[in-house]
């Protein structure tokens, strides 16, 4: 069997987008490299299919955003190896933060004394770490969690994570200590790979994931993330404001550097105010806190 890479030229607005449709489309992981993102098919009806349906997906995104450029895709055919296999080669055991390390099941790691382990598959949902988005996540909940666990003062025990994906940052979240976390997903395979994760990392006893729309929750939570983008953000903000207890945080990330004053005016509206923002390349995270209580 030939193999066809697919690599889409993605400026950061649509790049995590196009990440999400490849992952679910083609059933395998993706290669980021700046602003391209390479698939891998099977030469004859699947590339032309994936293309195709690439195509159509690419033309709504242009519909939400009309500044974006003509799609740019760059095919070529592949030496003769088995490269439904050969994909997994571009992922590595991934180090974020101080202590946490994203590993796929087929890499072997030996953890350093308080190095937490994550086991990710790159696979049917979005949520690997490599993605500068999710890593800044990763990255603040490695401080609020641990960090709230050391000292006195109000612990961050409860983590509803909206949009979950792959579960990845409800993972860390569990494993660096958080008691209670919910993750949340409208798409049915997102959940099913979330579920897979649960069980992989051992923590399904303190992590569950759920279809339920976010404006149904009824409970509050110390730590709420939202890794989608600044549109969906926006729009969600009362309902992601009413889940934060009333000492809890609120981090936001898949945001771009020049939407952030956007997002942070929405949540002001419902009595936030921005503590601290982290940047990589284009994207920023931020975190929130209710005023009057820094």
């Amino acid at each position: 069997m030939k193999w066809v890479s697919l690599s889409v030229w993605c400026p950061p607005a649509v790049q995590e987008a196009v990440v999400n449709f490849l992952v679910e489309q083609t059933k395998r992981g993706v290669q980021l490299e700046g602003e391209w993102v390479t698939a891998y098919c099977s030469e004859g009806e699947e590339v032309q299919v994936c293309l195709q349906q690439l195509t159509q997906y690419y033309r709504d995104l242009q519909q939400l955003h009309p500044n974006l450029p003509e799609i740019e895709v760059a095919q070529k055919v592949l030496p003769g190896e088995d490269w439904s296999e050969t994909w997994k080669s571009f992922f590595k055991p991934l180090i974020i933060g101080k202590n946490i390390v994203v590993k796929p099941t087929w890499e072997t790691y030996e953890p350093k004394p308080g190095q937490v382990v994550i086991e990710i598959d790159p696979g049917r949902a979005f949520g690997t770490g490599k993605h500068p988005s999710t890593a800044l996540c990763l990255e603040i909940i490695e401080l609020i969690v641990s960090e709230s666990s050391r000292k006195k003062g109000d612990p961050v025990t409860s983590v509803l994570d909206v949009g979950t994906g792959s579960g990845i940052l409800g993972i860390a979240a569990a494993l660096l200590g958080a008691r209670r976390v919910l993750g949340l997903d409208i798409d049915p395979q997102a959940i099913e790979v979330a579920e897979e994760n649960l069980r992989r990392n051992g923590v399904e006893g303190i992590m569950s994931v759920s279809s339920t729309p976010l404006h149904r929750l009824d409970e509050i939570y110390d730590l709420v993330i939202a890794n989608l983008t600044a549109p969906v953000i926006n729009q969600m903000a009362a309902s992601l404001s009413r889940c934060v207890s009333p000492k809890g945080w609120l981090v936001l990330s898949g945001i771009l550097n020049e939407q952030m004053e956007e997002v942070v005016k929405s949540f002001q509206a419902h009595y936030f105010n921005m503590i601290e923002s982290w940047s990589s390349e284009e994207w920023l995270a931020i975190l929130l806190k209710r005023k009057g209580r820094a």
